[in-house]
């Protein structure tokens, strides 16, 4: 299947802009183009949401920031769902503002309270200090719930591409030291392989440039994001070298077809479902990486975002 006329569009404009490939930037610099081609998006009407404010949190990598975000009024009693959610950018990108629309959706929509994990990005911090930072943030939560009208027995982690990383490396880090519990997990075109030899046939299509999301860009995120190549034999930095999914939590796995991380998407769904996971996967066809949170300008995506605020909604309130 071609990309749909929409993906299609997106991408030649971003392909004219001069901001790919990234690796051509170094990381700091890399920020700077990719917040420029942000600046040209439309102002538009969000979700109004009854109060939003922060936290900052510290790990042994230092201080980061938690955006709190509650869509309404509880009621008297009520302790509500929460989605804690992990940005994408390649561990080295993305942040609270570039996540803003999303999560403000998934709040007002799956009717849920939302925790935005503003994580320490590399090289200024490199692996496991984001991964430490994910799970740090839900044992805060866990422990704060009730302070913010959350349920801590319906918490969910959701994150998108390098997010999706970290919702599923945290998955593994409860079930390994029984952490507290998650209810759902949402990967969304997450990255699952990081070691140098990763070889699959997504990235042999679509991985060679032009399609936003490049090996060459990948390869360049992760010399930032690891000391040593073989910390991604980790299972901690790659997931996909877990022995077993077993007892981790209900999964929407969500990918795009002309995406170099699909294959690692789809092998993630088809192994959680062997392992006795619950699982729905969801690829949306004729699109790229990075769809979801440009929904703003893609039809598709605005149809895979209604679709996780659905999954969330019922689960979360099941």
């Amino acid at each position: 299947m071609e990309l749909d006329a929409q993906s299609r569009f997106l991408l030649d404009s971003i392909n004219r802009s001069g901001v790919l490939p990234l690796c051509q930037f170094s990381p700091v610099q890399a920020r700077e183009q990719l917040l420029k081609l942000r600046a040209g998006r439309p102002v538009v009407a969000v979700h109004e949401l009854w109060k939003v404010s922060e936290e900052t949190l510290r790990t042994p990598d230092g201080h980061f920031r938690v955006r709190i975000l509650i869509p309404r009024p509880p009621r008297p009693d009520e302790l509500m769902p929460a989605v804690l959610y992990f940005h994408g950018g390649g561990f080295f990108a993305g942040g609270l503002e570039e996540t803003d629309l999303t999560v403000r959706q998934i709040a007002s929509q799956a009717d849920v309270v939302v925790f935005n994990v503003d994580y320490h990005l590399a090289p200024e911090s490199r692996f496991p200090a984001a991964t430490q930072d994910a799970y740090a943030t839900l044992v805060w939560v866990a422990e704060h719930a009730k302070t913010f009208s959350v349920d801590p027995t319906r918490l969910i982690l959701a994150g998108d591409s390098s997010g999706g990383n970290l919702v599923i490396a945290t998955c593994l880090r409860v079930r390994e030291e029984s952490g507290p519990p998650v209810r759902f997990q949402v990967p969304i075109y997450p990255s699952l392989d990081l070691r140098s030899s990763a070889s699959y046939e997504s990235r042999r299509c679509w991985g060679e440039g032009g399609y936003f999301l490049s090996n060459a860009d990948i390869q360049w995120m992760l010399a930032s994001y690891f000391t040593s190549p073989a910390e991604a034999d980790d299972w901690r930095a790659s997931p996909i070298v877990a022995h077993t999914y077993a007892g981790l939590p209900e999964a929407l796995v969500v990918t795009a077809s002309h995406d170099p991380l699909v294959d690692e998407g789809k092998l993630y769904a088809d192994r959680l479902r062997a392992d006795g996971v619950a699982t729905e996967y969801a690829c949306f066809e004729g699109t790229i990486h990075g769809f979801v949170t440009l929904a703003l300008f893609l039809d598709v995506g605005k149809r895979a975002l209604d679709l996780i605020c659905d999954r969330i909604r019922t689960v979360g309130w099941r």
